[in-house]
């Protein structure tokens, strides 16, 4: 079952990202949210219009950026190393495109700087091009978004939109996109989801993915499913039958459904295990803008989720009682 604990502060964090037993807010200055209820750091407001961070797994890189805009700003400890951009095309309809991802020792970050549907590496240090866009064919025509990497650094997840639009779902080999840039360029698409809209899809582990999705016919059908890479298949998959957007994979059993409030879904049966119907987690569907978003950070060794509401920040912990 989930646990829950509420925590009140005297300001608002603007973003969160788990750092030990705290959460760091990178969006207002750096700020941090211990959950004793006391805040270290500068309490003044946001920097420019940024409204999103993300770290490296060693907790030395950030970048800071503005979630449907162009800008970001990329952090060493704190420290600027540079500023960094997307293209403008639509870009305020739909979430900026970066991930950190490592190389060997060295990191790099995965954006979209030229082309909303060409994706670049860039080294973190250097600002290096590792990609070379020379020498590539023509890109297909997809919008890259809400980019995210397994824990073993070699596959990339893509879950962005083509035009009509349609949400969907690009998988990518990162040691032979590398080595390749075209495979950037045409991933390899998971056909079990070809003419269905993908709400969210997460890494549980580096072989196994959660993804939520929508068919949109007669009978709209809301699914949840756990896919493995390696088999090329759903092992589960079950017919919720209400929306879905932002998920949260707990366990093979388990994932937490942010779509207006938070729901411990069961992945073999689709029953709600639990509702937090007082706690507002947004309503974002896909990576096209919504008009509700919220801070939102998991510790996934932990298995707890934190979520901004105001000036009070609800934590989520999982225990394996359910």
């Amino acid at each position: 079952m989930i646990l829950r604990r509420t925590i009140e502060y005297k300001i608002t964090p603007l973003s969160l990202i788990w750092k030990g037993n705290d959460l760091k807010d990178w969006v207002g200055n750096g700020r941090v949210f211990n959950l004793n209820g006391e805040i270290e750091g500068v309490s003044h407001g946001r920097q420019y219009k940024f409204d999103a961070a993300i770290q490296s797994d060693n907790e030395v890189y950030t970048v800071v950026y503005e979630k449907f805009g162009t800008k970001g700003v990329l952090l060493k400890n704190g420290e600027v190393l540079r500023e960094i951009n997307r293209s403008y095309y639509l870009a305020d309809v739909y979430e900026y495109p970066i991930a950190f991802i490592k190389i060997e020792e060295e990191y790099a970050i995965v954006h979209c700087p030229d082309e909303y549907n060409i994706i670049e590496v860039d080294n973190v240090e250097t600002g290096v091009r590792i990609t070379n866009t020379s020498n590539r064919k023509e890109p297909a025509d997809y919008f890259h978004s809400r980019f995210r990497v397994n824990d073993a650094n070699t596959k990339l997840l893509n879950t962005g939109w083509v035009w009509h639009p349609m949400d969907i779902i690009e998988l990518f080999d990162l040691k032979m996109s590398l080595n390749d840039n075209d495979l950037f360029d045409n991933p390899t698409s998971i056909a079990e989801v070809n003419m269905v809209d993908v709400c969210s899809a997460e890494f549980l582990s580096n072989d196994l993915i959660v993804i939520s999705l929508f068919k949109n016919s007669k009978k709209p059908k809301h699914e949840v499913g756990l896919f493995s890479i390696e088999m090329d298949k759903f092992i589960k998959k079950v017919d919720v039958g209400f929306q879905l957007g932002t998920l949260v994979p707990i366990d093979e059993n388990y994932v937490i459904d942010l779509y207006e409030h938070p729901k411990l879904i069961d992945l073999n049966t689709g029953e709600v295990k639990q509702r937090f119907e007082d706690i507002n987690s947004g309503n974002q569907t896909s990576s096209i803008k919504s008009d509700n978003l919220v801070p939102l950070a998991f510790d996934k060794g932990n298995q707890r989720l934190a979520i901004g509401n105001g000036n009070k920040i609800e934590l989520l912990e999982f225990e394996k009682t359910v």
